[in-house]
């Protein structure tokens, strides 16, 4: 009987999780600044915006908290998030063995956009 000494490949739902946790923490930034530049504005109502974006961070970090104890579960942990020009690098360990996700920042744009849509009830069909 022999043994594989090939490293096992990332599944499916590895991936998934690695992208969900990469977007997630692009969209709480996203809305950290957008926070920040309501917060300036002569706005009548700044509060009702803010307060409305701030419960889309808390439901993003309840998402994330659950991504993260998936993860574990299945041996997924992230090492390192490197933000470069043309997109975002994630380094992490799967089951033992290094990886790489990486993602365009023009598919990022999307994924946040989507996601924030999600969050907003929005369909972006629809604009």
């Amino acid at each position: 009987m022999t043994s594989s000494t090939s490293v096992p490949s990332p599944a499916d739902e590895d991936h998934r999780l690695i992208k969900g946790l990469v977007v997630r923490t692009l969209l709480l930034d996203v809305l950290e600044r957008d926070i920040r530049t309501l917060d300036t504005l002569l706005l009548k109502m700044p509060e009702v915006y803010i307060l409305s974006l701030t419960r889309i961070q808390n439901n993003v970090l309840k998402e994330m908290l659950g991504l993260r104890k998936q993860m574990r579960t299945r041996g997924v942990k992230v090492l390192e998030e490197k933000r470069e020009a043309d997109g975002i690098e994630t380094l992490y360990m799967c089951r033992g063995y290094w990886q790489r996700f990486y993602m365009l920042w023009t598919f990022a744009r999307n994924e946040v956009k989507k996601e924030l849509s999600r969050h907003l009830q929005m369909d972006l069909a629809q604009s």
